[in-house]
């Protein structure tokens, strides 16, 4: 009341918002309020519907704006998940970060291939640099990157209209660090990062103390545990950075003691340097250099000395084909066993009780799940978007409670859906300009229950879209979990190589019964996003069919009404029909396609995908095709 009577006396209130920006791999843009809570949070991807898009996310910063609803004067700070990006002599690779040309951009995968350049002049800079490149000039173009990446990305803000704002630039893994901290709501906890490398690390260990984080460890990116398991993708045919999960689910098939020995001779932790280690080639340095310049004229150099030393071991020792089940087995068994051996190592150094986790490396469900089990740890938080797309959000809380120094006051989001959202006028013309016919239900969610209980796969689109890499029921495609086979068919329909089940969706109150060795107090906030495992009870292994992995585990998301309550009612009425708790999830999106984003995404994917129905809003439409 106060309030309102003094904006009719036109006076008004200064606001601030925090705009957090990351432009890597997965680039994202979210905007902080002047409570240090998320207001809106989007995937550049999401709305240029280039898969895991790589550049400045000039769309997802117009999009959060929006959202919120403000204009981009209100925005006092902004914050970058980075320190160093942009070397000098690398014009065509810098200049791809800022392209708008979205055709330019789509036409390359940046981790996957190279830039199209003139290959005589790139040979040659490259060639240079291995044989001039010593820790001196390292240093020097080090400092001289940060230099000008920060004058690249000011120019870039400058351009979006964010003149008058502030720039910070934030430590990619303190931005990770940020990201679990000031979203877990707990105020004392060790804080770990893992991923493949950010601004020379691979792995961080933060103490936070009272809200507030103290860094003890730093792991060089010279052997990385994300490398490690990257390189392994890439080496069986997958994409690097994009199709990790792939050897997650393949693995449960192989046997992990067949290759483990070989592996870990690439990825170890050595407990007294506190650092990863590896055997490295025993080749002299102008062996390496050669070698490397060998692989610059081959085209399959990596940039990394880890990477192309591991490649070559893999190549020379491995049949893709052959050894695919068993290697992908022991890649996972060696990550899960050294990233124990990193938590549990400074977890009794600093008797850390409460673990939070981020970075691509947590990514990995079953990594998550082995952490969980480590004695002592008493509470397990990984956050929602724990890859470079979480970055963005953790520079932004840096910046409030670091730099503007608030206290954290224990912020913990009840749900993640800062994106896209739609009316049911805008839903319903979006149906009539596709010439799309429909029913309007009135009670959407019973209806959805219905259908799946009968065998029908239903893809759902509600409310604001998810925020992170899971679908969370507001962009999902869900059906019932009794039938293992759907795994197969829907994934075809799909065009969609999986190897790992769909995710089950599951009635929070049910979570205790389902799953051995769950706890609420432990697990029970993260598992609501998708973020771990879990071993399934015997007794529910075959209602769980479709959720249930080879190797006995799921990768639930517990629903509750406050934390989507449309979602809530289907698995209810769901549970009522059935007797089971669970709907299977699983992202509404074709292959190598975002995440949808917008009705007219969701009604494309609808016609093209080979599902029964779509439940968009209110309304409910039948494809006619699938019958």
């Amino acid at each position: 009341m106060f309030r309102s009577i003094l904006q009719l006396l036109n006076i008004t209130f200064a606001t601030m918002y925090i705009l957090g920006i990351h432009l890597g791999h997965d680039a994202t843009a979210c905007l902080i309020n002047d409570k240090g809570e998320i207001v809106a949070a989007i995937a550049e991807e999401r709305l240029t519907r280039i898969k895991y898009h790589t550049g400045f996310p000039y769309v997802a910063i117009d999009k959060v704006i929006e959202l919120a609803g403000i204009k981009k004067e209100e925005v006092t700070d902004v914050a970058v998940a980075t320190l160093r990006m942009f070397y000098q002599g690398t014009d065509d690779y810098n200049n791809y970060f800022f392209s708008r040309d979205l055709n330019y951009l789509r036409s390359i995968d940046l981790w996957n291939s190279s830039i199209p350049q003139n290959k005589f002049a790139t040979l040659g800079r490259l060639v240079i640099e291995q044989f001039t490149r010593n820790e001196i000039t390292a240093t020097n173009a080090d400092s001289d990157a940060e230099k000008l990446t920060q004058a690249l990305i000011q120019n870039a803000i400058i351009e979006c209209g964010f003149s008058k704002s502030k720039l910070h630039m934030v430590e990619h893994h303190h931005a990770h660090a940020c990201s679990a901290m000031y979203t877990s709501g707990v105020q004392n906890a060790l804080v770990i990062t893992m991923d493949g490398s950010g601004d020379g690390l691979c792995a961080t260990v933060e103490t936070a103390a009272n809200g507030k984080l103290t860094r003890v460890n730093e792991a060089s990116a010279d052997c990385s545990p994300g490398n490690f398991y990257s390189t392994v993708t890439a080496f069986l045919g997958f994409k690097r950075n994009r199709h990790e999960g792939k050897i997650t689910g393949l693995a449960a098939f192989g046997d992990k003691q067949k290759y483990y020995n070989q592996l870990k001779k690439f990825l170890r932790f050595n407990k007294t340097s506190e650092q990863f280690e590896y055997d490295k080639p025993t080749e002299s340095k102008l062996e390496s250099k050669l070698n490397t310049v060998k692989r610059i004229l081959q085209n399959t150099n990596t940039g990394n000395t880890y990477s192309n030393a591991f490649e070559s071991y893999l190549k020379n020792n491995f049949d893709m084909k052959a050894d695919a089940q068993d290697l992908a087995a022991a890649v996972q068994a060696v990550l899960e066993d050294v990233t124990c051996e990193y938590v549990q190592h400074f977890r009794n150094k600093y008797d850390g009780k409460n673990i939070l986790l981020a970075g691509g490396v947590f990514a990995n469900v079953r990594v998550n799940q082995k952490v969980n089990e480590l004695p002592g740890v008493e509470y397990i938080y990984i956050h929602q978007n724990m890859g470079d797309g979480g970055i963005s959000t953790g520079a932004a809380l840096s910046v409030y409670y670091e730099v503007m120094n608030h206290p954290y006051q224990n912020y913990k989001p009840t749900h993640v859906y800062y994106g896209n959202n739609y009316s049911d006028t805008e839903i319903e013309r979006a149906l009539q300009e596709m010439n799309i016919s429909y029913t309007t239900e009135t009670n959407i969610e019973q209806r959805i229950a219905e259908l799946i209980h009968e065998g029908k796969v239903v893809g759902r689109f509600n409310g604001a879209m998810e925020y992170g890499p899971r679908a969370l029921g507001n962009r999902t495609i869900i059906a019932r979990p009794t039938e293992k086979g759907i795994n197969d068919w829907l994934n075809k329909k799909l065009n969609r190589t999986e190897f790992m089940p769909f995710a089950p969706a599951v009635l929070y109150d049910e979570a205790k019964n389902l799953f051995n060795n769950f706890s609420y107090s432990t697990a029970g906030y993260t598992a609501q996003f998708m973020t771990i495992t879990f071993d399934v009870k015997p007794e529910w292994i075959d209602k769980m069919q479709a959720a249930t992995h080879i190797d006995g585990t799921a990768r639930p998301q517990l629903v509750s009404e406050t934390s989507n309550i449309s979602f809530y009612k289907v698995i209810n009425a769901y549970h009522k029909l059935s007797g089971i708790p669970v709907v299977i999830n699983t992202s509404y999106n074709m292959h190598e396609e975002p995440i949808v984003a917008t009705p007219h995404d969701g009604i494309r994917a609808f016609l093209q995908g080979g599902i029964d129905y779509l439940a968009i809003g209110n309304f409910l439409a039948e494809n006619k095709n699938t019958k």
